[in-house]
């Protein structure tokens, strides 16, 4: 059943960015990893940057991962960033 108040989850411990190229399956990919660590998905943004901003594709990720595992996964995000081609952007959040 849907409980529409916020939990633990629901907190946002970092916000990523990926940028390049159009990568086929680049969500599922980091989707999995996130699950791998216990972590979730609290917000999620891609889109397509007009041709005069360079016309990267570039999805944000807005997570919440367990501090035990927070170096972990991110580590793997930036991996698996990097061998698709793709640059990786990896703040903490005080949100």
């Amino acid at each position: 059943m849907f409980d529409p108040r916020p939990g633990e989850t629901s907190h946002v411990s970092h916000r990523i960015t990926i940028s390049g190229g159009d990568q086929l399956g680049l969500v599922a990919r980091l989707s999995h990893v996130f699950a791998q660590y216990g972590a979730n998905i609290v917000r999620l943004e891609a889109r397509k940057l007009p041709e005069a901003e360079g016309g990267l594709y570039v999805t944000r990720f807005a997570v919440s991962i367990p501090p035990d595992r927070a170096s972990n996964c991110l580590a793997t995000v930036g991996n698996t960033a990097g061998a698709l081609g793709l640059a990786s952007h990896i703040e903490d959040s005080a949100l």
